[in-house]
């Protein structure tokens, strides 16, 4: 009998999480702020549109929700069971890739200015008097973390659901309500995202890139559950 590598999947999702764990809480790169650039960075200090609880609850409980009606639906758990694994893998890599760049490139967030000096009066960027926190998260602003992991979870379900109602089965004829239903998942992600630039959180560039790592992620998440479905979203 042959080594089904998704044996291992709970043990190598726990090893990703710590070295996210890890470098999350690691110092950022402190990169040098020039004088022309300034201006990109003394955007105010806003609440989040969309903050970090709210975003942990929708990219929790909405595949969560999807699996069980699914489950009570079906009785069928072998699909349930791959989609879940799938999700948690998506969220532990998502998480490791999002927060290595964070880390290493050190771009400083639209709103650094006033984090690194709350009364508007400062011109050294490595000597910040503001929140030693804040101002150091100021400078973990690409890529986007909450679009990778919107992007991460709401791309999984398209592609899940997309399976679900048979949209790319190639031998017949989709139809104009099940792209929509697919699309939407999409949709709430890429609100989450374009929220990130409303609250000068951060630039579009961090989310646009956020986007894209968390849609490579989920597709290849949901590849390696779904390995029949890597070129066609077909159901089995």
């Amino acid at each position: 009998m042959g080594f089904d590598f998704r044996n291992r999947h709970s043990f190598d999702s726990v090893v990703v999480i710590c070295f996210f764990r890890w470098i999350e809480y690691s110092e950022p790169f402190i990169r040098e702020i020039h004088e022309s650039e300034v201006w990109q960075y003394q955007y105010p200090v806003t609440d989040s549109y969309v903050t970090a609880r709210d975003l942990w609850l929708l990219i929790t409980l909405t595949p969560s929700v999807f699996f069980i009606i699914e489950y009570i639906l079906s009785k069928k758990k072998d699909d349930v069971i791959a989609g879940s694994l799938a999700v948690t893998l998506a969220y532990s890599l998502n998480g490791l890739v999002t927060t290595y760049f964070k880390a290493i490139v050190g771009r400083p967030r639209p709103d650094f200015f006033f984090r690194c000096f709350p009364d508007g009066k400062g011109d050294d960027y490595t000597g910040c008097v503001g929140n030693r926190r804040k101002y150091l998260d100021g400078r973990k602003s690409f890529p986007s973390g909450h679009s990778s992991f919107s992007f991460a979870c709401m791309g999984f379900m398209s592609l899940y659901i997309a399976r679900k109602v048979n949209l790319f089965q190639g031998t017949k004829k989709g139809h104009s309500w099940q792209l929509c239903v697919v699309l939407l998942p999409i949709l709430i992600a890429a609100t989450v995202a374009v929220s990130r630039t409303c609250d000068y959180h951060h630039h579009y560039e961090d989310v646009i890139a956020g986007s894209l790592i968390g849609a490579v992620i989920s597709y290849l998440a949901f590849s390696l559950y779904f390995p029949k479905n890597i070129d066609t979203v077909a159901s089995e």
